[in-house]
């Protein structure tokens, strides 16, 4: 019995990390989603901004003001090219903890197999003494009646 109370205690162990693993995991995969949602919004206003720029060029620019809106639209583009680079990061992230998430999952599945195992075991066991007793008590009883 001791036994299953120490596989008790490792399997809730296993079941924490599990739990601390997934929350992980979703910490990550909110990260993730907030930068790619972070990407889009630069790249909906790069489009703007671009379409904007046309508009204005098609009913003629100041020299000025067109490089301002080059050196906007060059600022646009290294952000949206470093918000790129920190999602790439992001997905990285999020396939680590994933990784790590079902390493935990499966190391608590064997520690359930382990008990399922040891409590099948110890059932078997149970039930065999249970049916030696009771062969015992029949070959009494049969010994009794032949007295």
């Amino acid at each position: 019995m001791k036994q299953n109370g120490a596989l008790n205690t490792l399997k809730e162990l296993a079941e924490k990390e599990v739990e601390n693993a997934a929350l992980r995991l979703g910490e990550m995969r909110r990260g993730c989603k907030q930068a790619e949602d972070q990407l889009t919004m630069l790249m909906n206003y790069q489009l703007e901004y671009s379409n904007s720029l046309n508009q204005n060029m098609s009913q003629g620019i100041a020299s000025n003001r067109w490089q301002n809106y080059q050196q906007f639209i060059s600022t646009l583009e290294k952000a949206i090219e470093q918000h790129r680079q920190q999602l790439s990061q992001w997905n990285n992230k999020v396939e680590q903890a994933l990784t790590f998430w079902r390493e935990k999952k499966q190391r608590l599945q064997a520690w359930e197999t382990l008990q399922e195992r040891h409590t099948s075991a110890a059932l078997l066991a149970e039930n065999r003494l249970d049916q030696k007793k009771m062969d015992e008590f029949a070959q009494r009883a049969s010994m009794r009646k032949g007295e």
